[in-house]
């Protein structure tokens, strides 16, 4: 085997941890996802809230709630840059740029941590480094057009919506994460990670769902980070908890909301408990946690410029937040019904049954079995790359199960319509995993040394 062959299955160095195999796999998969977003692209305002999000970008103002000011800005500069068309046209070419680019980074991913995970099986040594190469592009163009052409993601990229942005922002965090992951002495890219996600917060707030799972990933690359990040998202959700009454004892009214956080708040105690034990010290990687708090929050601190664009009073002015009242009101989403979270375990299981509907027509069979398949073959991958596969396989389920408990889907086809783009965040992690699983497959059917002789 040359050198070259090996140099492509073994970890590079830090500073070049993505080859170019993985750059040309993130190249082509955004072309074709955005030349197929281009030719599908609304030319108008469509019967969605694109008119809203036309308005507000166009400005900037103050879109439906809870604002989206990353978006106002995003979709400014896009309105200024392309002075062609409608408003709505150029809007829709953002969002499809912005999912374009996701599939993109997708595909990165995969096309790295892929041939990772592969590296131990016996018939994938004995590739060409042509072959493995070829097995890297097409496993990556795989993995991240499966999720561009799925249908939560699909119909939001050809329309003004601020979804694909956020979307877009979530796969840069996990991109971020990974390049850290592999090498987490690289902290740097742990702290852009952190701003990463809090601009998706800023433009997606449902994914706060994962900051849930997210804690795990950190633990698995690095203990003592994920143990510092335990104990401030625990004391954070324990004094949460203590804010709004639910730690009365005394009330015997619990309900769904209160069982779910309890239960969180006694997950997160107890890692931090296992993960203080394990390190055997406390508060040592404080500087970096801390450094990561401040990033984070200052990608958050973007909804401060809501209050600043309502006061050039623009005809998108939702909520008006340059008051205090108003401010609060655009952030908690006031005009929306509340959240009705799921109160029993029975719906729960009927509302699985749903999401797996959900999955199986959006993003399909076959790629949900590709998805299965590394863990599946977890005995066979190496370590370091079975700990960032199981990582994010919690980020899924806290993504999904949160999704679904906060949501509380009806199983009719309108509560499926007007919920399922909610999932997109959950499919964009099983796009991953079908990746990863397809390069495994290709790995498996791969010559086997005597053949690859004798065919010479």
């Amino acid at each position: 085997m040359t050198d070259e062959a090996k140099f492509s299955m073994t970890p590079a160095e830090p500073s070049h941890f993505f080859q170019r195999v993985d750059w040309a796999s993130f190249s082509v998969t955004a072309l074709l996802a955005l030349g197929i977003y281009w030719f599908t692209l609304s030319p108008e305002v469509d019967l969605d809230f694109s008119g809203f999000f036309s308005t507000a970008a166009m400005y900037p103002g103050v879109s439906i709630t809870p604002g989206y000011p990353i978006w106002a800005i995003y979709g400014w500069v896009f309105i200024k840059l392309l002075p062609v068309s409608n408003v709505a046209w150029r809007l829709a070419v953002a969002s499809a740029l912005a999912g374009a680019l996701a599939c993109g980074l997708i595909a990165l991913m995969v096309s790295r941590v892929g041939v990772l995970a592969a590296e131990n099986i016996s018939s994938f040594k004995n590739l060409h480094p042509s072959e493995v190469k070829s097995l890297r592009l097409v496993c990556g163009c795989v993995g991240g057009l499966a999720f561009g052409l799925d249908g939560c993601v699909w119909r939001k990229a050809v329309i003004p919506d601020p979804q694909p942005l956020g979307l877009l922002l979530f796969t840069l965090t996990l991109c971020f994460l990974t390049r850290w992951f592999f090498a987490p002495r690289q902290k740097r890219y742990l702290c852009a990670a952190a701003f990463a996600y809090g601009l998706t917060l800023d433009n997606s707030p449902s994914l706060v769902t994962a900051a849930f799972g997210l804690p795990f990933l950190l633990a698995l690359g690095e203990r003592k980070i994920g143990r510092e990040i335990f104990f401030g998202v625990g004391v954070l959700l324990w004094g949460i908890l203590a804010t709004n009454g639910y730690l009365h004892w005394k009330d015997l009214n619990y309900s769904s909301t209160r069982h779910i956080s309890l239960l969180l708040c006694a997950i997160f105690s107890f890692a931090w408990l296992v993960l203080s034990v394990r390190t055997r010290s406390f508060f040592s990687e404080w500087k970096t946690a801390s450094i990561c708090v401040a990033l984070f929050l200052a990608g958050v601190s973007a909804y401060f410029l809501l209050p600043i664009f309502s006061m050039t009073t623009p005809p998108m002015n939702w909520g008006y937040p340059r008051t205090v009242e108003g401010f609060f009101h655009v952030l908690s989403r006031g005009q929306f019904e509340s959240l009705n979270p799921t109160d029993r375990f029975s719906q729960l299981i009927k509302q699985l049954g749903v999401y797996g509907k959900i999955a199986d027509d959006e993003f399909g069979i076959i790629y949900l079995i590709a998805a299965a398949i590394p863990f599946c073959l977890l005995h066979k991958i190496p370590s370091p790359t079975r700990k960032w596969l199981v990582g994010l396989l919690l980020v899924w389920i806290f993504v999904s199960l949160l999704t679904l408990v906060g949501l509380s889907p009806g199983s009719d086809k309108s509560s499926v319509e007007v919920t399922k783009t909610y999932f997109a965040a959950s499919h964009l992690l099983l796009a991953v995993f079908a990746g990863c699983g397809l390069m495994l497959v290709g790995a498996f059917v791969a010559r086997p040394a005597a053949a690859t002789e004798s065919g010479r």
